[in-house]
């Protein structure tokens, strides 16, 4: 039971911070745009949210997995997180 607990804990972690960092990558650039690009205001919120994961679950990360591992399986989570993000804003435009 003892070595589930931290598996559990490791996965609910990340699905929580996955969500979180997903918000971030709507509502910062969306609020930001009025005064800057949208480019710059992801690349904003890029910068929020990546620093979120480093704080919330990277050591998690690097207890678990080496550099490549943690390399390529981060960057399925990022670019997923992005592409929500992305079509959650585009398609709140296009309700607008």
């Amino acid at each position: 039971m003892d070595q589930r607990r931290p598996r559990t804990t490791f996965i609910v972690s990340n699905v929580l911070v996955w969500c979180a960092m997903t918000v971030i990558l709507v509502v910062v650039p969306d609020t930001l745009e009025q005064w800057m690009s949208l480019e710059i205001a992801r690349v904003v919120g890029w910068g929020v949210a990546g620093s979120l994961w480093v704080v919330a679950v990277e050591p998690m990360w690097q207890a678990r997995f080496g550099p490549f591992a943690r390399f390529f399986l981060q960057l399925i989570l990022w670019v997923s997180a992005a592409l929500v993000a992305i079509t959650i804003s585009e398609q709140a435009r296009l309700d607008i």
